[in-house]
């Protein structure tokens, strides 16, 4: 019994390190072509997107605008599913052009200016349906941002319990 106590509690660890490794966002790309994620940034494409397609990937570190991201990729709409990625010895990476997140949790739209919870609010001058809102960098479970919308830019940090991954619908 005290065996597979500790090995539970050995794996409720492991995926809670594991939870605070990443951010889930959008794969957001508007081209109408094929999104391609590369075995470095800037590197050569090891993997294409289907445009008509809806896709989630967790974001792990950032260089230079490139995300290096977990390698598995979420479909998501009437065939939910998982697509693992291969073919890259050295990572997947995927440009931050392509990639967004809705807000969670606030009608006001309140962000951080810095990464954390005792930092100043600021509040987003216009609403999220109205701006495209692109990760930049990440700290522990916070995740830098810029939102646009026309000419205006804003940048920011929510945490990650705020981001909306879901591609097909918004969050409460």
């Amino acid at each position: 019994m005290k065996k597979i106590l500790m090995m539970t509690l050995l794996a409720i660890a492991a995926m809670a390190a594991y939870s605070q490794e990443y951010v889930t966002v959008i794969v957001a790309d508007a081209t109408g072509t094929p999104t391609n994620i590369r075995n470095a940034p800037n590197g050569k494409a090891v993997f294409q997107l289907d445009p008509n397609g809806s896709y989630t990937v967790d974001l792990v570190s950032v260089k230079n605008g490139w995300w290096r991201i977990f390698p598995e990729v979420e479909e998501w709409g009437d065939d939910e599913k998982t697509i693992p990625l291969k073919g890259s010895k050295t990572g997947y990476w995927i440009h931050s052009s392509v990639l967004s997140f809705g807000i969670a949790g606030d009608q006001d739209n309140a962000v951080h200016v810095a990464p954390s919870e005792k930092s100043k609010l600021m509040k987003l001058p216009f609403s999220q349906f109205d701006m495209t809102i692109t990760p930049i960098e990440k700290k522990g479970q916070w995740l830098k941002f810029t939102a646009k919308s026309g000419k205006n830019t804003i940048t920011g940090w929510i945490h990650n319990d705020r981001i909306c991954s879901n591609p097909l619908t918004t969050c409460p």
